[in-house]
């Protein structure tokens, strides 16, 4: 059963890994940056989040324009939303069979995650070498892609505040991979790894069970993620960031 706004915070109490889906793809894009602000601005202790969508969506990254990277027609035929996240990186289709994976830190954490590229790197290479334990060869690629034999399986973007940051990912496990063309354009930008192919070509699924890439991921951040709640202001936080960002159409459309 998934959890509710109603009876999130009683979900959350005493995790130190959050595995929670809320019913919306709005919600749970609030929720994640919601988990920032509560570390960064309310004391919070470090989070690591999964969810997955029930249902498709796209979503645009900050700065991402949504002409250009939307086949807006058959999205609105089909049902799928368009949302945007307040993190960089490009635009992806998410939905089931995509483990979505969060990870609020401060820059303390480690030496040298004040800067930009550094606090990627090290978030991405963690998650890669918990997989690697799991048996395939990952690796990190072009500007935070998870990939199996230069093809990609994840992407990932940040968002930074004061005094902590998120790095959320995506990572694609059983997902129907001919559905990204269907709703999204290809790239403007794109790694050099990537020469140009079509996401047909380019794009995998990593072939793990969600629960062991769950407790794998788990495992690898145990030391660093606090095992206080994030708080009573989480609820709320979630609850104004829809209402005044993430559910308004002048957000989503503002590029």
């Amino acid at each position: 059963m998934k959890p509710t706004q109603e009876n999130l915070a009683s979900a959350l109490a005493g995790l130190t890994a959050l595995d929670i889906t809320l019913p919306t793809i709005e919600e749970n894009l609030a929720l994640d940056e919601a988990l920032l602000i509560a570390a960064d601005e309310h004391g919070a202790g470090p989070v690591l989040r999964f969810w997955e969508p029930v249902d498709f969506a796209v979503v645009l990254g900050a700065t991402c324009r949504m002409l250009d990277d939307v086949d807006v027609v058959p999205c609105r035929a089909d049902g799928v939303v368009i949302a945007r996240r307040a993190s960089g990186g490009g635009t992806v289709l998410v939905g089931p069979g995509t483990l979505n994976v969060a990870v609020v830190l401060p820059t303390s954490a480690a030496p040298g995650l004040g800067a930009v590229d550094t606090a990627h790197a090290f978030v991405l290479e963690r998650m890669a070498t918990a997989l690697r334990t799991l048996g395939p060869p990952i690796e990190v690629k072009g500007l935070g892609d998870l990939t199996l034999g230069f093809r990609k399986f994840g992407g990932s973007a940040q968002r930074r505040l004061r005094s902590h940051f998120l790095v959320h990912a995506t990572l694609l496990y059983r997902f129907p991979l001919e559905k990204v063309a269907h709703y999204t354009a290809l790239p403007r930008r794109q790694p050099a790894y990537r020469a140009g192919r079509s996401h047909e070509d380019f794009l995998v699924n990593v072939e793990l069970p969600r629960v062991e890439m769950v407790r794998a991921i788990s495992d690898a951040w145990r030391e660093l993620v606090s095992p206080t709640a994030p708080g009573c202001h989480l609820e709320e936080l979630t609850r104004d960031l829809v209402a005044t960002k993430y559910g308004l159409k002048e957000w989503v459309e503002r590029l």
